[in-house]
Parts: C-alpha cells; structure tokens; sequence
C-alpha cells in the first residue's frame, strides 16, 4: 500500500479524533512554542489534525497528486522524510511571527514540501484536479506557490499559516535541486510561469 494513502487516512482519523475531542483536544496536541516546549510530539500530532472539513479535504487533494508522484519517483522512505522533515520546517518557521500560545494545525507545510520537489522531479506528470481535467503538476504546483505568496502578502486568511508553507516548500526545493534532471523541471517551471504572466496581459491587450 503507497505511504501516501496511509498518511491521507492519518489525517482523517487525526481530524476525527479533534472534532469528537473537542477544544481540549486541540489546545493539547495542536503545535504551538508553549505546547512544544511541554510535549515535543506536538510536531507530529498537529500534522495530522485539522481546524475543518474544507482544511482536511484540500489538503488531502493535493497530498494524493503530489505524494503519490513523489513516491513513485523517490521511493516511499525519501517521500516520507521529504513530507515530515517539510511540515517541522514549517511549524519551526511559523514561531518567529506567531504568539507562544497560538495553536497551529494541518499538514499543508509537508505537503508543499512535496509540492517543491514533486514539481521538480515529475513537472509534466497529469494530475487530475480537481478530478475534472489534467493538470501538471509543475503548473498546479506554482499556482499554489503563487497563491501562498499572494496570500502571505495581503493577508489573505489570518487563520492560514503562509510562511509555514513557505517553510515546507523551501525543503521540497532543496531535495529537488538535487536530483538529475531538476534543470529540466526548472526550465518547465518557468517556461509555465511565464505562460501564466504572458496570458493575462495578452488577455488585457487584446480587450483592452
């Protein structure tokens, strides 16, 4: 059975188990700097939790496309190292703007670590998102790097941790930079960032 899958049922029983346990729950397994200094497995249990529905869905959608091509290129033990070592990056990272006492949740940082390196490694794999038409991933990869970006800077859900996504992402880079072939996913990359840039402008022009 592909990890991916385990790490997907990891995160619905974990957001299970926060709903039935209630506020209490949450405040005692949820990451934050006074929960970690007490209880350093906080790193692990907030991954797998979730603040709702909507939170847990989304990033299962996204886990699934890129953990199951990361996988698949990288194997399950590099996978797995690439989506906790991405999601501790991301928690450490959010305490330098984040109150001690400010609880975070969710599994996002580890995914945008796979995101990073799936990106990288896989640029022209299909995924099917949202189930409707094919995407690559190197283009569903960069509009959610665009996305946080732009999030991050307008602020755009005070409830949604940009810069642990950012944290995440940086260590998905890494690990992509540094398998063959990352200079052909690179060039992908831009070469559909620049698409991304040139369609609206063209679209302006042309009804403008």
């Amino acid at each position: 059975m592909k990890l991916t899958w385990i790490l997907a049922l990891l995160c619905i029983i974990g957001f299970v188990a926060s709903v039935y346990g209630g506020e209490d729950f949450y405040n005692a397994f949820g990451f934050s700097l006074n929960n970690l200094q007490s209880n350093p497995f906080v790193l692990v249990t907030s991954i797998f939790m979730h603040g709702s529905l909507e939170h847990l869905l989304s990033n299962i959608f996204v886990l699934i496309f890129f953990g199951l091509a990361v996988e698949s290129e990288l194997g399950k033990r590099k996978m797995l190292l690439i989506f906790f070592l991405g999601a501790f990056a991301g928690d450490l990272l959010s305490l330098t703007v984040y109150a001690p006492d400010q609880i975070a949740v969710g599994a996002s940082a580890g995914i945008f670590a796979l995101i990073g390196v799936g990106m990288l490694v896989r640029p022209i794999d299909l995924s099917f998102y949202p189930l409707v038409m094919p995407i690559p991933l190197a283009l569903l990869g960069l509009g959610y790097a665009l996305y946080n970006v732009y999030g991050f800077i307008v602020n755009l859900d005070p409830e949604v941790s940009y810069i642990a996504h950012f944290g995440g992402l940086f260590v998905g880079l890494a690990f992509g930079l540094r398998r063959e072939g990352w200079k052909k996913g690179l060039k992908i990359i831009t070469i559909t960032f620049l698409v991304m840039i040139l369609i609206p402008v063209i679209w302006l022009l042309i009804n403008g």
